[in-house]
């Protein structure tokens, strides 16, 4: 019988030592692995029939493993396993779902730009009735220099190109004004943006690294969906000022936008289908820069790739890897930020909190839980088993023998000591600290890193199912130390309860 799975057995099935692993075929032949293969999954899948380029293989087995549990037989996989084309399609959810968030919040971020546009074409109609600039106003009557003008007409460039004031409508920038004006292709800026999303999703799908890809589209989404909201919360006027903005939005988008009525079907509509099948651009869309945190989101995501895949590297050429991709990833987003600022394509104050959100947005542990858990959906069909009171008093036991034995042994050995399930030391979040958030990155370069660190995340819950077993005085000491509750975290805790039940007549 062909199923495409083949059982990977241990000592317990063979009587072989710890390290000598076999396989067994249909044939029940035994063909020994290397040293140091993996025997965490019992079942291993033979992929060739179904991802013949090698990606979705960790993903496929998590999922296989989760949902069938580790004793069952072939036939078991035949009659309650999911078939593998349903395999197949749960796999494709699991990878398809982040982006589909992504695009969700990408489209609702688009509707909420021409929001914002809505609001300031109407502002700066107003302003332009109700200002004008007299005549015998001069430029020697201020003795500031400003980026902005009062020109309600007019060009970025004079006839020999040198920076001019802006026209009317746009806020004060001295960064601007310290670098000048230069008109730059919009489009070479939105290639320089796809460069690093392009490597990320490819070595991504390669690697087959379900979890950062989740965490990485879930943060997309959320910037998205924020710069939205940025825009249409408060009018920020647009950074090239309103003689662009008309330019840029045309006749038809510049109608449009004054003769319609704030509907939210009206501009969902007009993002869909456009205007007339022409699709308008938008205006004042400034907090905060799209093309600045894109490209340092998909380089954050990049470089966590890297650093799982150099985990087994020698260290010269693991720093060798790491370093040039860090050197390509700041000079490509230093070039992105120069350009964006000597277009005035967004204020300096948009580029400057695209990347602080960014970078707030990627280490956050709510998003990285978020998506390990995502990563982990849907794998009831092993359920774990609770300990029992024997089972609870049986490890408290054990551990104050071995703390016993210790403390006759003397320093350093007398120190306390935690006995729990090796399930608890699966964290909540892994949460990827970037180098450049380090600030004593320099001093783990021996470790073969420039300071970028994997952080896992445990709650309360947990803490408490790892010194349920300890002394009175080791917990109060350890909750003073993590802030838990003694009164919740430990004495609420299961295993705890269990340990201090009363003994059944």
């Amino acid at each position: 019988m062909s199923s495409g799975w083949t059982k990977c057995a241990t000592e317990n099935d063979t009587g072989l030592g710890p390290r000598d692993i076999v396989m067994h075929d249909e044939d029940n032949d035994r063909t020994p692995l290397q040293p140091g293969a993996d025997s965490a999954n019992l079942w291993k899948p033979d992929w060739g029939d179904l991802f013949p380029i090698g990606p979705f293989r960790k993903t496929c087995r998590r999922e296989y493993n989760g949902t069938m549990g580790d004793d069952h037989t072939i036939d078991e996989e035949v009659e309650g396993g999911r078939k593998q084309w349903q395999m197949v399609l749960w796999v494709f959810t699991k990878w398809a779902f982040p982006m589909f968030v992504t695009g969700c919040c990408t489209f609702a971020c688009m509707v909420l730009l021409h929001v914002g546009t809505y609001y300031y074409v109407h502002e700066m109609h107003m302003m332009t009735h109700l200002f004008t600039r007299t005549e015998h106003t001069h430029s020697e009557d201020f003795n500031v220099t400003l980026s902005i003008g009062w020109q309600k007409l007019g060009n970025l460039t004079d006839a020999k190109g040198r920076a001019k004031s802006l026209s009317f409508g746009s806020l004060n920038d001295p960064i601007h004004l310290a670098m000048g004006f230069s008109q730059v292709d919009i489009s070479m800026l939105d290639k320089i943006a796809a460069c690093f999303p392009v490597l990320f999703v490819l070595m991504a799908v390669l690697m087959d690294e379900l979890g950062v890809w989740t965490k990485v589209m879930f943060c997309n989404g959320l910037l998205a969906i924020w710069k939205g909201l940025f825009a249409a919360m408060t009018t920020v006027p647009d950074s090239k000022g309103w003689h662009e903005c008309t330019v840029r939005l045309g006749d038809t988008g510049l109608r449009w936008m004054m003769e319609a009525k704030m509907d939210p079907m009206a501009f969902i509509k007009m993002e869909l289908f456009g205007v007339n099948g022409v699709h308008i651009r938008w205006c004042a869309d400034m907090m905060f820069s799209g093309h600045t945190y894109f490209t340092t989101l998909y380089a954050l995501g990049l470089y966590e790739l890297a650093h799982l895949f150099t985990l087994e590297w020698d260290k010269k050429y693991r720093l060798l890897c790491l370093g040039l991709l860090a050197l390509i990833a700041i000079g490509e987003q230093v070039v992105e930020v120069y350009f964006v600022l000597l277009n005035r394509f967004h204020y300096t104050m948009d580029v400057v909190m695209a990347i602080l959100l960014t970078f707030l947005f990627f280490t956050n542990s709510a998003i990285a839980e978020v998506s390990k858990k995502w990563m982990y959906f849907g794998l009831g069909g092993k359920k774990r088993k609770r300990w029992g009171k024997e089972m609870a008093r049986w490890v408290a036991r054990k551990r104050g023998e071995l703390v016993s034995e210790l403390k006759k042994k003397g320093p350093p050995y007398d120190t306390g000591m935690a006995m729990i399930p090796l399930k608890e030391l699966a964290s909540d979040a892994d949460v990827f600290v970037p180098p450049c958030c380090n600030p004593c990155c320099c001093l783990q370069i021996k470790d073969g890193t420039f300071g970028g660190t994997r952080h896992h995340v445990y709650d309360d819950e947990d803490l408490g199912d790892m010194l349920f077993a300890c002394t009175r005085v080791e917990q109060q000491q350890m909750c003073v130390h993590m802030r838990l509750s003694m009164g919740y975290d430990i004495k609420h805790n299961k295993n705890f309860k269990l340990l201090h039940q009363d003994p059944e007549p």
